[in-house]
């Protein structure tokens, strides 16, 4: 069996493996995927009664319709680079290390929902993006202090302030 992966001092072979291609279109069908599922709740929500203005619908089916472009970006993008295979672009094999991490983040982000019904939005988002940060990787008092705490400032004047989103 053929050897298809090529170091950076040898010349590219061509080769790559079969299913490679198919993988690297996953991220882009996923968000296709995803975009017709938030144009199609977004059409969902009734209309306003003043029609000379945006609707309700307008922001939620715009972003929609931008993660379709983006994705048919992707996916033009990926099929239309070279098809080769590099050691250094296959990812490494699961840990169980990167398995409990995952789970860890999943549970930190569904512990926040649960938080923040109890909470203000201000010290739970704190809270995750301090379990997020750590759980990443982040260590020393910048990390897991000043970049949550500067996060969730922006996200409380950004939707708290300018856009009045009751948090």
């Amino acid at each position: 069996m053929a050897d298809t992966t090529t170091t950076p001092d040898a010349p590219a072979s061509g080769g790559a493996r079969p299913g490679r291609r198919l993988r690297d279109l996953v991220p882009a069908a996923a968000g296709a995927a995803l975009a017709a599922a938030a144009f199609a709740l977004a059409t969902q929500i009734p209309e306003g009664a003043r029609l000379t203005q945006f609707s309700p619908r307008w922001w939620p089916e715009l972003l929609a319709v931008l993660l379709l472009l983006l994705s048919v970006c992707l996916a033009a993008g990926t099929l239309r680079r070279p098809s080769v295979t590099v050691e250094e672009d296959e990812p490494e094999a699961a840990t169980r290390q990167g398995a409990w991490r995952l789970a860890a983040m999943l549970a930190s982000i569904a512990g926040y929902g649960v938080l923040w019904y109890f909470v203000d939005f201000r010290v739970s988002t704190a809270i995750l993006f301090v379990a997020l940060t750590w759980l990443g990787g982040g260590r020393g008092w910048k990390a897991l202090i000043l970049f949550p705490i500067g996060v969730t400032a922006i996200l409380y004047l950004l939707f708290g302030v300018l856009l009045r989103v009751p948090l």
